[in-house]
């Protein structure tokens, strides 16, 4: 079966689950998305920029499509390969966190990986709708294999990350580009009028409010650049999808579509898993480094990029051994 249920939550995740419910639901639902309201969200990454480094890890700041990027590599010895890496798309709405914020997701996956991560840090509201988002994310991933000689990619993101991984995808269908080798997703956003759809609901989400996204849909189409392509990720044609994987918390707003996603893509012959964690609060890895099922879950992606990367190397073999 391609969704995995795991049912037995650490005695962390109760308590994570009841404090988010009791405190970061109620402080979403109020938080006004005015200008201002949302400018000061800025603050949250700034804080959290200035924690502790990531052991195990090197950061260097760079330039991708002209956006900022910190790219993660592994401490010590390299064994790397120079033609593979992850690009990661953080989350938080379109509208909150970035690099500071998701530092330590995007160290766990590189030490665990043990590959590259960009981690991009793209435009966002109130100054940008999704359409300049979707660029800088897609742009970054075209410089990285038409410039910087990436042959693979593992193109990964949580919440709203996840939908831009997801347009990532898309854009390398329809522009003639590599295929990203895996597509992994942390509770992503597959969907952006989700908090519309009457047959969607956040009574089971630990701290998402349905009416806040549906509040926010009404943002997403501000520029400079405009929207274009699908706003529901399942729209692109499933046989067109690489390899994927992703993790959800049980229950959450968003596992809905993808469990309809990933039974659609093992519909059409498409490597697809989906991993359900019971008790647990929506993009959890993220949220804590001290958490058996975060460490899970990074350990399920990893494996599952390392699979479908061989894969693609011997693909790539086999297409050369016909060519010779």
């Amino acid at each position: 079966m391609p969704i995995v249920h795991h049912r037995s939550p650490s005695l962390l995740s109760y308590a994570m689950w009841v404090g988010s419910r009791g405190l970061l639901r109620p402080t979403l639902s109020m938080w006004p998305l005015s200008r201002p309201g949302m400018a000061g969200l800025f603050l949250i990454d700034r804080v959290l920029a200035v924690g502790p480094r990531p052991a195990g890890v090197v950061h260097e700041r760079m330039r991708l499509a002209g956006r900022p990027v910190e790219l993660i590599l592994p401490a010590g010895p390299s064994r790397r390969d120079a033609e593979t890496a992850v690009l990661y798309l953080h989350g938080g709405a379109f509208v909150v966190c970035g690099l500071g914020s998701h530092r330590s997701i995007a160290s766990r996956l590189s030490r665990t990986c043990e590959l590259p991560v960009f981690s991009v840090e793209y435009r966002q509201l109130p100054s940008a709708g999704v359409g300049t988002s979707v660029a800088d994310a897609v742009g970054a991933y075209r410089e990285l294999v038409t410039e910087r000689g990436y042959r693979r990619i593992v193109v990964a993101g949580d919440s709203a990350g996840g939908f831009l991984a997801g347009k990532v995808v898309e854009a390398a269908i329809d522009e003639g580009l590599p295929l990203p080798t895996a597509f992994a997703g942390i509770s992503p956003l597959l969907d952006l009028d989700v908090g519309t759809h009457p047959d969607r609901s956040s009574r089971s989400d630990a701290y998402i409010p349905r009416s806040k996204m549906a509040e926010l849909a009404t943002l997403f189409g501000r520029g400079p650049v405009a929207f274009n392509g699908v706003r529901r990720l399942a729209d692109i044609a499933g046989e067109a999808f690489p390899p994927t994987v992703m993790v959800t918390a049980e229950g959450e707003m968003l596992e809905a579509d993808v469990i309809d996603l990933i039974e659609t893509l093992d519909d059409a012959g498409v490597q697809a898993a989906a991993h359900s964690y019971a008790w647990q609060v929506h993009a959890f890895p993220v949220l804590t480094t001290r958490h058996p099922e975060s460490t899970h879950a990074i350990d399920v992606i990893a494996a599952f990029a390392a699979d479908a990367i061989r894969k693609a190397k011997d693909a790539d073999h086999r297409e050369n051994q016909r060519a010779g």
